[in-house]
């Protein structure tokens, strides 16, 4: 009886809108939770422990400035989550982050259904596409910001079509503020995507009274994000008390203004290339990975249509801007890259619906026997190499192989939690051992990798100095606050990641497996 129910429910033919948003949901969620179980309980992603020691600090904002220039509508939700359950915050990010990712397969369907105007066999088809992709699966693994913030872009966009009502404008207003208070490039989008498409209709003298709508609809989050720029080229300041200090290490590459970097003098744990020819290498080499599989789809599929016509444009210039111009540049063209997915989803799978109407309406079938093979294989690739993605957890454990494996394209995958999966609960480990026995003129010299753990696990009362590269300056901060002992946690043997070993004038004081407690001997 109920597979038979199921089976009436899932009727593609009959599909409803709201049924295929369900289902579009339910399998991003469930797609998205396998990395997550394969993982437990440990968390997934390099960016996932910063969240986790984030919701411990129980801070949303530091200074009322930040409402405009930090995005922190993510930490409005996790953070009250976590300080009334007291649940751990990693078992929290395993629940949320697959919700995040539902949220985004949805908001494809629904995308598909409203703005392009698809049937909703086909929207489904865009949306279970867009799931198993290795770009989407990226973006989710620990840029738990960035996939909110497209989560709700998606509705924002989707709604455009809605603007005549009051309550369809009402509803923009307030999704266009989300998206600037979820994450910048997402905000980022918006605001080209609807200004740009309004200002294209005003130079056409083609504009309609729902352009001017769009326009007052979309005026809150302009000047929202506008106040947040100038709050960050005139800062206003403030002092923090923490106990965390900074080695200042890290060359971010600025040219003057925060959003343009250097790509050939920049020098950070993700971007670091020692010539054009390296960053070209890096550039093409991922887009590759990413998408070349089914080039042919998006080629075929290729449609105009005003708002992923910009979008498009916004995702190209941010991917490939840097080969234009290295030295002045958009920041993360690779995360840029990573969000070609949503746009290329939908050329895709409009390729696909043309190959297959082709082939029903072909009496000679032979035809198309070979572009049939090619999208086969294509769709298998694809789908293969999220598959492997998914499987990471097993993957890096086991055999410590995986996408990361890939040359140029490994330092931006996120493939564990700063360390390998092996040496998680030693980490932990160390940093209850740590809380427990520094004393209170210590400090421990922790490096990016070992950061976040300490921030989660270490209390307040306790000193971080932090470093991503040079040792020595944090050494010298050390010395100048005259503090002793100094720690520090690393491996006790090489495991080939980072780049970095302990000096000589350090030496190991407490083991636990391969993670030891240095301590600097002078």
């Amino acid at each position: 009886m109920l597979p038979k129910l199921l089976s009436r429910w899932l009727d593609l033919g009959r599909l409803e809108a709201s049924k295929g948003i369900v289902l579009c949901f339910l399998t991003g969620f469930m797609v998205r939770l396998i990395p997550e179980l394969l993982a437990y309980p440990y968390p997934v992603g390099f960016d996932t422990v910063y969240y986790a020691s984030r919701m411990k600090s129980g801070i949303i904002w530091n200074h009322w400035t930040q409402f405009f220039t930090s995005t922190w509508l993510l930490y409005a939700f996790i953070i009250p989550i976590y300080n009334l359950s007291h649940i751990d915050p990693f078992l929290i990010l395993k629940i949320v982050t697959p919700v995040l990712y539902g949220l985004n397969v949805a908001g494809i369907y629904f995308f598909a259904k409203e703005v392009l105007g698809w049937n909703t066999t086909k929207s489904l088809m865009a949306g279970c596409f867009f799931s198993v992709q290795l770009a989407s699966l990226r973006i989710s693994w620990d840029l738990l910001r960035n996939i909110l913030g497209m989560a709700i872009l998606l509705l924002a966009l989707t709604l455009t079509t809605r603007i005549s009502t009051k309550r369809g404008l009402a509803c923009f207003i307030l999704l266009s503020l989300l998206t600037v208070f979820s994450h910048e490039l997402a905000a980022v989008t918006l605001l080209i995507v609807v200004l740009g498409s309004i200002f294209w209709r005003l130079t056409k003298e083609q504009t309609k009274m729902s352009d001017k709508r769009t326009f007052f609809g979309v005026l809150p989050a302009l000047i929202v994000f506008l106040a947040g720029i100038y709050f960050r080229l005139f800062p206003i300041p403030y002092k923090i008390e923490t106990n965390v200090i900074s080695a200042k290490d890290v060359n971010v590459g600025n040219v003057g203004v925060f959003f343009l970097v250097n790509y050939l003098d920049v020098k950070t744990s993700v971007d670091y290339y020692t010539s054009y020819f390296d960053l070209a290498l890096n550039v093409l080499t991922l887009f590759c990975v990413l998408y070349l599989p089914y080039l042919f789809l998006v080629l075929k599929g290729f449609f105009r249509h005003r708002i992923l016509d910009f979008w498009t444009c916004l995702l190209t210039v941010g991917s490939f801007g840097c080969l234009i111009l290295p030295f002045c540049a958009l920041l993360l063209w690779h995360r840029w890259m990573f969000m070609l997915v949503y746009t290329f989803t939908f050329y895709a799978v409009n390729g696909l619906d043309k190959l297959l109407k082709k082939r029903n309406s072909c009496s000679f079938a032979v035809k198309l026997k070979n572009s049939e093979r090619k999208v086969k294989g294509m769709l298998l690739l694809t789908v293969l190499l999220g598959c492997v993605y998914l499987a990471t957890p097993v993957l890096m454990n086991t055999f410590n192989v995986g996408i990361s494996s890939i040359p140029y394209v490994c330092r931006y995958f996120s493939v564990s939690p700063t360390v390998p999966y092996q040496d998680v609960g030693a980490v932990i480990n160390a940093m209850e051992w740590l809380d427990k026995n520094m004393e209170d003129n210590s400090c421990v010299i922790l490096h990016h990798a070992f950061f976040f753990w300490g921030s989660a696990y270490l209390n307040n009362s306790h000193i971080i100095v932090h470093f991503t590269n040079n040792i020595t300056a944090a050494l010298n901060i050390c010395f100048e606050n005259g503090f002793s002992p100094i720690y520090l946690v690393w491996w006790n043997q090489d495991i080939g990641w980072y780049g970095f070993t302990p000096p000589d004038y350090f030496s190991p004081v407490e083991n636990f497996g391969r993670i030891s407690i240095f301590k600097y001997m002078g």
